[in-house]
């Protein structure tokens, strides 16, 4: 099993890859009248965050919670949609 050390020296570096990825393809972009903007990563930077986060940080506490779906949603719509 990983320690702590290793796991943290692994999120840090899994990071700082990324970024360097995204720095990367912000200067190589090929269509400058459509420019890449930070937004366009964000959905891989929530991806790359639950890694580092829930699954690595959390993997000695135990087993993962639900991997998506409605718990990882802020607010559960608990209305019924009205019949058409």
């Amino acid at each position: 099993m990983a320690s702590k050390e290793e796991c943290d020296r692994y999120a840090a570096e899994l990071t700082r890859r990324f970024d360097e990825l995204v720095q990367w393809a912000h200067a190589n972009w090929p269509k400058p009248e459509f420019p890449l903007l930070s937004s366009d990563f964000s959905e891989s930077r929530r991806e790359i965050s639950q890694i580092v986060g829930r699954k690595l940080g959390d993997a000695d506490d135990g087993p993962p919670g639900p991997a998506s779906g409605d718990a990882d949603r802020q607010f559960r719509d608990l209305n019924p949609m009205p019949w058409p």
